[in-house]
């Protein structure tokens, strides 16, 4: 059976909360935290700034495309067009968004696949939810094939053996014809034009980091070591690939300052409410995030609100009211 894991590119995924844990003790106990956290952090303080979550797509109300008929199983009509790579396509309804995704961007997705013999082979139309997958982690072919499609709009696409993922009983590349329904994009923050060095006007903190602010904050409350901050991140490696973004969850992050790594807390002390900032973390202190590479780390990160972090992961410490 073909599965959606074969679209998918094969390289680490990255786990930023916990990685940022210099202790392995403190990274389940921390995640656990800042879930719990999170809902109730607006009652330290007023939140502010606070960018409003991505909604979870829910599943369309239309049903999925008219299965193809023999004919079109058997090869795409004359009207079809074909694409750069091989790959053949057809519109079947028209979408109502107006921006495609780009590599870095985040999918949602609806698709069935079926084989020339007319077998299907997935359907996640039959799921409650999208796929949900970043465009730079699938395969060149399904790159290419959302590349052009827009929110709401239906596509069949022909898949040639040569660019279909393999049958897993058989190791076989077989061709099949996909019915894809994009139905949402998110948009991650392109990288920035400094990857191999930090900025010029960014300024050193710490031992190793380096910090620009993009977009000044509010108030007069700074962030520092003992605050539990709560932040929309993305970051990068020092070739602009995207490791991780909380833009795909469409929700934020709660970091405490005091059991990340120190590097990481060099970029948010000092920061205000509302701020946004990027930072440049060396390759020397890089402490290491599971499944990815070492390497240097730019994040771009937007400070939403703070908290006593003594107040929030101390075991015991009432919410307060």
């Amino acid at each position: 059976m073909v599965t959606f894991r074969a679209m998918e590119r094969s390289f680490p995924r990255t786990r930023i909360l916990s990685a940022l844990s210099p202790s392995r003790g403190l990274r389940a106990s921390c995640m656990m935290l800042a879930l719990a956290a999170c809902t109730w952090l607006g009652a330290v303080r007023p939140l502010t700034g606070q960018t409003p979550p991505v909604a979870a797509p829910a599943k369309p109300l239309t049903p999925p495309p008219a299965a193809p008929t023999p004919e079109e199983l058997a090869g795409p009509p004359a009207s079809a067009t074909r694409l750069p790579s091989g790959l053949t396509t057809r519109q079947l309804r028209a979408g109502t968004g107006k921006v495609s995704p780009r590599p870095q961007d985040w999918v949602f997705f609806f698709a069935i696949g079926r084989r020339t013999d007319g077998t299907v082979v997935q359907n996640t139309f039959a799921t409650p939810d999208p796929t949900r997958l970043q465009t730079s982690r699938l395969i060149p072919a399904w790159q290419e094939a959302l590349a052009g499609m827009v929110v709401g709009e239906q596509r069949r696409f022909w898949f040639p053996a040569s660019l279909a993922p393999k049958n897993p009983k058989t190791g076989m590349q077989e061709a099949i014809v996909f019915d894809l329904e994009l139905v949402q994009v998110v948009r991650v923050a392109d990288p920035p034009n400094s990857l191999k060095a930090p900025d010029p006007k960014a300024k050193k903190v710490g031992l190793g980091s380096w910090v620009l602010t993009v977009k000044p904050g509010t108030g007069t409350a700074t962030a520092t070591r003992q605050d539990a901050a709560l932040l929309h991140f993305t970051v990068w490696n020092d070739l602009g690939q995207t490791l991780s973004t909380s833009v795909a969850d469409g929700r934020p992050t709660l970091f405490p300052l005091d059991r990340v790594m120190t590097s990481f807390a060099d970029c948010v002390e000092g920061m205000k409410i509302a701020e946004t900032r990027r930072c440049w973390v060396s390759a020397e202190r890089n402490e290491g995030f599971p499944g990815a590479p070492k390497g240097a780390l730019i994040f771009e990160l937007e400070l939403l609100n703070l908290a006593d972090a003594a107040k929030i992961f101390t075991p015991g410490t009432a919410k307060p009211n």
